[in-house]
């Protein structure tokens, strides 16, 4: 056996390649080129160029598994069909139910989906290093550590159940190293061959065993592995594997010829060939050049993307670069993915993501785990939106915008989906009119579109149901939906656009759906299964699964993890994320076997994958690749704030470059982001709008100067002229009317927030409600109860301040009945949440009733009226409000009016009822802010004499203003030592609800509104003369 050693770049694939080739141009004998499935389809290439398209008449490369294949289809097995991924995860859940009655330290696991698959990855160990039921069992017998020795029981016993399983069914894929490894001597494919093992950085057990197989048959075998046998601490699996190799080429008596090749003869720049070749020994020597090496900081990963698209376009306009010519890579290049497609789309990039996307956040896969959970959790909102915004239920939009604001204005769950839907689209209290007919026969013809086949759905999973029969019933929700249609045109539509690796994996979509089903009934057969465990249970099986795609062009961008990415020399690579915990990348243990088990484990003869510190070491061999990868210039970009807003920090290996490279060009995302936005069309045209808001830098200023006649930038500029206030008539007309009706509220929103009364009053804008109790519902409540109560009571004998406690009772209750009736349509349809919350809010009205007539029995005034209207047609005519040409209208509704009449004159003071803690402040009016009050007593002092004339039947000669006031209607629970009796928790009460306003400073007056003011008032704050002198709030001279 000969192995070739030495560092990237070194020769030693370059001269396996030129052996073969030179050896096919003689035509001696035939040679096979076995590499890694990753680097397959590479070599093949490599090995056409080195023996000029000549050699596949006595060369070929291929992998183990191709030459499984070919193993098989000469002695048999080709054809036997395999499980899975679905079929492995159901396969096992069936082996862990079938022992759970004997398992000690991972009972349940059968039930236990979210532990189902870490148990999948413990077979799969056990699968690749070749450790049998038996070794386990034998390794629990000698264990000394209890708890350890009933994890390798509970495995073994899982383990053989799962073998025995698949002995009855299907095969598992990973058991085909094995067979190989047992049939490759009945074989003749290797005869007369020479095998070059290339590409491996180590092999598993079980490929370590095919090669074992290899030397004993007597293949004549030669290896090239990337290592450097001085520093075995930084090349470990490299230098192991050349032990493992040398050892076995012994045991079957061949001897071993090593060639080392030393240090890379790949030529690069000096600081990126210092780099590879020191940056990871334990003592550097600094360099003087650092070229080809550049460091950038930037302040979140979409900022190293962009960085990294605007870097690629820099090289491609300025140095001839092509894009094939650059790999992005990084640790972990899930976290990116986003980002990169994001930014490399603003830069007109072409790239190609060589990773496996998450599969089910993918809308096909989504629609089917969310309705499973819909119809599990009895059509939950979340879970049924997220189906049908899938865009793949059968509904558009429009259609779906209009269902979810009714299902969440009225909380729609459950079986309130199966029935006719016939409250108020907007909420509670409004009236059933011709156009809420329309859009309720709307909303529920489109209710029974969507919930039809979710309906069904949920009948055919319901009780216990085999397992076949639970995915033919799933089968049919999909088609029902009309799923496969709507893929192949989703697929069709991302090809028109040029999406065509997003087209090509949705048409693999519909494949791995109707496989993962087959998978399913094949394996679990006639299992019984409730709706739970079914739908926990398939989507554990969907994630099992992975999208394959091929590059669609070859001028693109390479984008991925560092093994996948860096399998071949780039001119150009940018690492992203040098940060601290990603590279190197924190190695996770698993839930089911810790570190300290695995140690244990290794002493006792059970050797599974690297863990610990072992795995560290090998993250230094997965930089290496990244370092050994470029040819001309590496780009490292760390983050300084994360996606989630969190602080981070570089990696060390930052801090090591800069100490190799103290020359290192190092910019940073405030100096380098601008700039870099001045490298492609679209954030240019970005840049140039931002001139027209002021900003004058010098990279906004270049870009403004190249696209200020870009039609674009003209657009925006336009659009610059037309904001601020509205000019054009056109305009405000659309918006708001011809004629200006304003209500006091309405003014207190345009001075409060512009934007506000603009997007409310001028677009019409509607915020979306949910039609319970909330404060606003709480109030117009309190505010009928009070107004029809007090009315009621005002025509008995001696009005509303002489009515006894039970008279007061029976108005409040026929207020609050008649609301039912008028308002909710009823309380027979209501949640039982909802009419106890009901009836605590009568209990908290009656008390407010109590206290408002407890007002009007030590006062001379009374209630002359109620919900008093002030526009064109109500009541009373609207405030009028003219400036030049400009004439507006005030309207709005008092919500009571009492009245004192004394010597001619109508003393009115107008009432507003309040259910939250809002007071009077004078600062407010002083600046304009809750006008309403002292507008409706200024229009019932120029408008309502006549009015009151006619319904008070009294001679009246004028009216003057006696005040405003604010009058709480809430709930007050007192603040009160636990001792408090009834008298003290009122007198807290009454102090809580006491009126806030303004008031005229008439002594008689005030002693009218309360008598005995002068002591201790229970309605408004007493005052001695001297302080009220000089805290009084006066009414302005225009109401006195």
């Amino acid at each position: 056996m000969r192995i070739w050693t030495g560092r990237a770049g070194s020769g030693k694939t370059t001269a396996i390649l030129r052996e073969i080739a030179a050896l096919s141009e003689r035509g001696e004998g035939r040679q096979i080129l076995l590499v890694p499935e990753l680097n397959s389809h590479l070599m093949e290439r490599r090995l056409a160029a080195a023996t000029h398209n000549h050699g596949a008449r006595t060369a070929e490369v291929l992998t183990f598994s191709r030459l499984a294949d070919r193993v098989f289809s000469e002695v048999g097995g080709l054809a036997q069909q395999m499980l899975t991924p679905a079929g492995q995860l159901l396969t096992l859940q069936e082996a862990a139910r079938r022992v759970q009655g004997g398992l000690s330290a991972w009972k349940g696991l059968a039930d236990k989906p979210e532990l189902l698959q870490e148990a999948l990855r413990l077979i799969d160990e056990c699968k690749t290093c070749a450790v049998a039921p038996e070794t386990l069992f034998a390794a629990a017998e000698e264990s000394e550590d209890a708890v350890l020795a009933e994890k390798l029981s509970d495995l073994a016993q899982i383990l053989t159940a799962y073998e025995r399983l698949c002995d009855e069914s299907l095969p598992d894929p990973r058991d085909r190293l094995t067979h190989l490894r047992d049939r490759l001597a009945e074989s003749h494919t290797l005869d007369g061959a020479a095998v070059y093992l290339d590409g491996f950085l180590g092999f598993t057990v079980q490929e370590s065993a095919v090669v074992d197989a290899m030397l004993a048959a007597g293949v004549p075998l030669s290896a090239a592995v990337t290592c450097d046998t001085d520093y075995p601490e930084i090349f470990l699996t490299g230098c192991k594997t050349v032990q493992k190799l040398t050892r076995m080429a012994k045991h079957h008596n061949q001897t071993v010829e090593r060639i080392e090749l030393g240090e890379s003869k790949v030529a690069r720049p000096e600081g990126l060939a210092a780099l590879e070749r020191e940056s990871l020994l334990p003592v550097r020597t600094p360099q003087e050049s650092a070229a080809g090496v550049r460091l950038y900081e930037a302040a979140s990963p979409f900022d190293e993307c962009e960085h990294a698209a605007a870097y690629i376009r820099r090289k491609v306009r300025d140095e001839g670069a092509r894009c094939r010519d650059f790999v992005v890579a990084a640790r972990d290049i899930e976290p990116y993915s986003a980002f990169l497609a994001m930014a490399m789309a603003r830069y007109d990039i072409p790239v190609f993501l060589a990773e496996k996307p998450d599969l089910l956040s993918r809308p096909p896969m989504a629609l089917v785990t969310n309705a499973l959970e819909a119809v599990r959790n009895y059509f939950r909102y979340e879970d049924l939106f997220s189906c049908l915004k899938t865009g793949l239920a059968g509904l558009d939009w429009d259609e779906i915008d209009k269902l979810e604001n009714y299902v969440l204005t009225w909380n729609i769950r459950g079986g309130a989906w199966e029935r006719e839907w016939t409250e108020h689209p907007d909420g509670y209290g409004l009236s059933i009119d011709e156009n809420a007919k329309a859009q309720l026969a709307e909303l529920n013809t489109l209710r029974k579109r969507a919930i039809a086949p979710f309906s069904a759905l949920r009948e055919a999973l319901a009780g216990e149901q085999p397992a076949g029969d639970c995915v033919r019933a799933l089968y049919a929700f999909l088609l029902a939906v009309d799923a496969p249609q709507r893929m192949t045109d989703r697929a069709a539509g991302h090809e028109q656009a040029g999406r065509l690796q997003l087209a090509d994996e949705y048409r693999q979509l519909w494949e791995i759906l109707v496989s993962a089903m087959e998978q399913f009934a094949w394996v679990c057969g006639d299992m019984p299964l409730t709706l739970d465990r079914f739908a926990q249970l398939f989507r554990l099986v969907l994630g099992e699964y992975d999208v394959g795609t091929i590059p669609v062009s070859l001028d693109r961008v390479t984008c991925g993890n560092i093994e996948r990415a860096c399998t071949e020399n780039a001119k150009y690579v940018i690492l992203l994320g040098v940060n601290d915990g990603l590279i190197p990348k924190t190695p996770s243990s698993t839930s089911l076997l810790s570190d300290m088990d695995r140690d244990k484990m290794d002493a006792l003869g059970v050797e599974l994958k690297a863990y610990g510190e072992e795995r560290l070491l090998m993250e230094q061999e997965t930089l290496y690749r990244a370092l050994a990868c470029p040819t001309d210039e590496l780009l490292l970009t760390y983050h300084t704030i994360d996606a989630g807003g969190g602080e981070t920090r570089p990696s060390y290996f930052v801090n090591t470059v800069r100490e190799l490279l103290p020359d290192v060009p190092f910019s940073t995302h405030r100096t380098e982001t601008v700039r870099d936005r001045l490298q492609a069309e679209r954030p240019a045209v970005e840049l140039a709008c931002a001139y027209l808001s002021g900003d004058r830098t010098a990279a906004v200023r270049a870009a403004y100067d190249y696209y200020k006649d870009d039609e674009r930038v003209k657009n925006a500029q336009a659009q610059r002229r037309g904001r601020g206030p509205l000019s054009s008539p056109h305009t405000i007309d659309g918006l708001y009317g011809r004629s200006l009706n304003l209500t006091a509220s309405r003014v207190d929103t345009f001075y409060s927030c512009r934007f506000a009364f603009f997007m409310q009053y001028g677009l019409k804008a509607k915020p979306r409600r949910v039609a319970r109790f909330d404060a606003l519902s709480t109030g117009t409540f309190i505010h009928y109860v009070l107004e029809h109560a007090l009315d009621t009571l005002g025509k008995c004998e001696g009005g509303a301040a002489h009515a006894d406690q039970p008279t007061v009772r029976k108005a409040c209750r026929e207020a609050v009945r008649q609301y039912v009736a008028e308002e909710l349509g009823g309380l027979e349809n209501k949640t039982a949440r909802f009419q106890y919350l009901f009836r605590r809010l009568v209990r908290a009205v009656e008390q407010i009733l109590d206290n408002v007539i407890e007002e009007l029995r030590v006062s001379d005034f009374a209630p002359i009226d109620y919900e008093l209207d002030f526009s064109r047609s109500g009541d009373l005519p609207p405030v009028q409000c003219e400036d030049g040409d400009v004439s507006v209208s005030l309207s709005g509704k008092v919500d009571r009016v009492d009245g004192y009449i004394k010597n001619g004159r109508l003393y009115l003071r107008v009432m507003d009822y309040k259910s939250g803690k809002k007071s009077f402040s004078l600062s407010d009016i002083w600046y304009g802010l809750n006008m309403q009050l002292i507008i409706y007593l200024y229009a019932l002092q120029q408008e309502g004499l006549d009015r009151y004339r006619a319904r008070l039947t009294a001679e009246l000669n004028e009216i003057v203003p006696a005040g405003v006031l604010y009058v709480p209607v809430r709930d007050e629970l007192p603040d009160a030592a636990r001792d408090t009796d009834e008298d003290g928790l009122r007198i807290l009460r009454d102090k809580a609800l006491r009126r806030s306003g303004l008031l005229s400073d008439d002594m008689s007056l005030l002693e009218a509104m309360e008598h005995g003011l002068e002591g201790d008032g229970r309605l408004f704050r007493s005052l001695s003369r001297p302080e009220r002198a000089r805290t009084s709030r006066r009414l302005p001279p225009s109401l006195r």
